[in-house]
């Protein structure tokens, strides 16, 4: 009987056509009604499973005879194929048609005639995912035991179905917007993966944040019960910290509960006192945990063929487990003393944390003919959340003399570039999801961009973190932050942002005296209030003492180079910073001042390579386009380049965006400038065909000086029009 004599009435030949195999459990082949074709023979079902498997492409026939009969001679397991081929052909013979593309060499299935359970979960989408039911990745299981090949092929393919359904249900817990759908997202990985931090972790947050406390506290319990019993150990600090939270009775996620009743879950009784919380953490190590959102872990390091001592990488390691400490963001794990081979090791796979560092040695010879040794430290920091992406990775020549500057460059890069990658992933969560510490590392990516139509979701989102956590360090920090780089985008904003954010560097520094970035950020404010300044400059001096020479503390030596009339040696520090940390988020964060610096430092070249790449990307920034119309003419003038097209472009721009835009704004927000470079900005800008005072306001354009310009913009001739040479 063909195919559609089997078929049930009312169903159109394009969805009859189809063959469904079932390879989740058991092998099963049926037909739309229900007629099963599957074969007798455990041959020939895993001939169909390998081909149903294959992702729909041919799989030559050395390769299946192979996997079905690897202890045979090639030339028996060739003909037992095409037994096998023979076999599976009549079995499928009630479709009618021919769903095996048999090849000379090859074998492959029709992909318009069949469907495959396994498919449906590997071609999911986050959200299609949790519609799909509900799956062990237990393939086949009536094919175990047919061939010692066969069985290596089913292991790496269940491996296989089981680390894509993770990732995936990963990503729906990251990225879906609803508490339920993060939930069931959770809930699913761990029945794949029972100790998955990832998922205890959201599953944890959401059960609190959703208000059912009781599920909440039973996930929690069921967390700790399955560490211990599995590796003898407890979860992470991030994660002992939401259960910490969830232990405390005035939780500002989870809400209010009671102590007694926590007590009896946890097996001890509750107490106020924090030597008695559970495991001894004292009450500040509490309050750090419960701020984290990743945790950072090292991998035992990598010699290669080098005999250096193992204490030299145990202190770099060391040392910048330190420098990583300071982010209060993160909680650190401390690194081992064990070493690698020069291959990455399972033991390095099995390190916890969020975030894997991996440093490993590497010798080789200077290329100058003396056959000099050298070493080099390679660093790579992964996301092994999500498969092992790496976040962040450089490569150092090391020296007797650079240990210092290379341990303060890894720090802050990957302190910096994990503030990044945990911004990117809570993007599609509502602010009221959002914990203090995740609010704040959102606000820093927005401010990031520049983008001054995204300012007043940053100040909403730091003002209802604020509200929880009014102390909250890195928020402090943010917030600081914020404060001076809207003042700086804006041509009019009230001094109150400046005397606001050095009031929250200043509360910072005074709460966490060891917080060297608010000591940073603090000293910077100050330089731009004239009486403080030999206090900033104080300041800087303590703060020299505690940081190495070529960390973020560089671009607080340019700004204060700059404040005391010497341009040149405030570029200097710019280049030394760049050349360090070429891709550190800060060169994105502070780049108008980069442009400031280097173009009255002398550096107009390196100026509109950076004033060119801001406008590219925000070519709404009116201040940036300012300071992109002063380094057109300042290359005019020391290089004779024709710029006219270009300064006609800014100045057109800077007429739509700000309409009443002269130089007296300009000596108004620049008023922090030595007069000499003052003057030597405002002679650029005259020169350049901006007025000393606004134009008369006409009825067509009464756009006011500061408001954002986002409806007058016309791309098409905003950004800079010439290529950055």
């Amino acid at each position: 009987m063909g195919l559609f004599g089997t078929i049930k009435p009312g169903l159109r030949k394009a969805e009859a056509a189809i063959l469904h195999i079932e390879l989740l459990g058991t092998m099963a082949i049926k037909l739309l009604d229900g007629t099963s074709l599957t074969p007798t023979g455990a041959k020939t079902r895993g001939l169909l499973a390998i081909l149903a498997l294959s992702d729909r492409r041919p799989v030559t026939r050395k390769t299946l005879a192979h996997l079905l009969w690897s202890r045979r001679s090639d030339e028996q397991a060739r003909a037992s194929l095409r037994q096998e081929i023979h076999r599976l052909s009549e079995a499928l013979s009630p479709l009618g048609t021919d769903v095996l593309d048999i090849q000379r060499h090859a074998l492959a299935l029709k992909p318009v005639l069949t469907t495959v359970d396994a498919e449906r979960y590997l071609n999911a989408t986050p959200s299609v995912c949790l519609k799909l039911p509900e799956t062990d990745a237990a393939l086949l299981t009536d094919l175990d035991g047919v061939d010692p090949a066969l069985d290596e092929w089913l292991a790496s393919q269940r491996n296989r179905l089981r680390q894509h359904l993770i990732a995936i249900l990963e990503q729906a817990q990251a990225t879906l917007p609803e508490p339920e759908q993060r939930i069931a997202a959770a809930h699913r990985i761990l029945r794949l993966d029972r100790l998955n931090e990832s998922a205890w972790k959201v599953l944890l947050r959401d059960l609190g944040r959703s208000g059912d406390t009781g599920a909440a506290l039973l996930a929690a319990e069921q967390c700790l019960t399955t560490f211990r019993d599995a590796l003898s150990t407890e979860p992470g600090p991030a994660t002992m910290a939401l259960i910490m939270e969830l232990r405390s009775s005035g939780s500002p996620y989870f809400g209010k509960g009671t102590d007694a009743g926590l007590g009896q879950i946890f097996g001890h009784p509750a107490s106020a006192n924090p030597e008695n919380a559970y495991n001894n953490v004292s009450s500040e190590a509490l309050s750090r945990n419960a701020r984290a959102v990743a945790t950072i872990g090292f991998a035992p390091f990598q010699m290669g063929a080098i005999n250096t001592g193992n204490a030299f990488l145990d202190n770099l390691q060391e040392e910048t487990s330190i420098g990583l400490a300071r982010f209060e963001f993160l909680s650190i794990f401390p690194p081992s003393s064990r070493q690698g081979s020069g291959t990455a090791s399972t033991t390095a796979t099995k390190t916890p944390g969020d975030y894997l560092v991996r440093m490993k040695l590497q010798s080789g010879s200077e290329p100058n003919g003396k056959h000099e040794p050298i070493h080099r430290l390679v660093v790579r920091v992964t996301d092994e959340r999500r498969d092992g992406i790496i976040v962040w990775a450089e490569r150092f020549t090391l020296t007797a003399h650079n240990t210092d500057d290379i341990i303060a460059i890894v720090s802050s890069e990957i302190g910096w570039r994990i503030a990044m990658a945990e911004a990117r992933n809570s993007a599609n969560r509502g602010i009221e999801e959002l914990t203090p510490t995740e609010a704040a590392l959102r606000a820093f990516s927005l401010i990031n961009r520049k983008d001054p139509e995204k300012f007043s979701l940053i100040e909403e989102l730091l003002q209802s973190a604020r509200h929880r956590d009014a102390d909250h360090p890195f928020l402090l920090l943010i917030s600081a932050l914020f404060d001076l780089i809207r003042f700086r985008e804006f041509w009019k904003t009230s001094e109150t942002a400046r005397t606001d954010a050095v009031t929250m560097a200043q509360q910072l520094v005074t709460a966490y005296p060891e917080s060297l970035q608010g000591k940073i950020l603090l000293a910077r404010l100050l330089l731009d209030f004239p009486p403080e300044r030999a206090a900033a400059h104080r300041l800087l001096s303590d703060i020299k003492s505690q940081s190495p020479a070529n960390g973020t503390l560089l671009l607080l030596e340019a700004y204060a180079a700059l404040i005391d009339n010497e341009p040149e040696a405030a570029a200097q520090a710019l280049d030394t910073f760049r050349l360090h940390h070429p891709t550190h988020p800060f060169v994105e964060l502070f780049d108008m001042e980069f442009v400031l610096i280097l173009l009255l430092g002398g550096k107009a070249e390196a100026a509109l390579e950076r004033s060119s790449i801001a406008l590219c990307a925000t070519p709404t920034r009116s201040v940036m386009l300012a300071l992109h119309l002063a380094v057109q003419v300042a290359l005019h003038e020391a290089t004779g380049r024709d710029t006219a097209n270009e300064l006609a472009n800014v100045r057109a721009q800077l007429a739509k965006i700000e309409p009443s835009f002269s130089l007296a704004v300009i000596r108004n927000h620049y008023d922090f400038l030595p007069p000499a470079l003052l003057e030597t900005l405002i002679g650029w800008l005259r020169t350049g065909g901006i007025p000393d005072t606004a134009p008369l306001p006409t009825d067509k354009n009464r756009q006011m000086l500061g408001e954002t310009p986002a409806t007058r913009y016309e791309s098409a001739s905003v950004a800079p029009s010439s290529s950055v040479s």
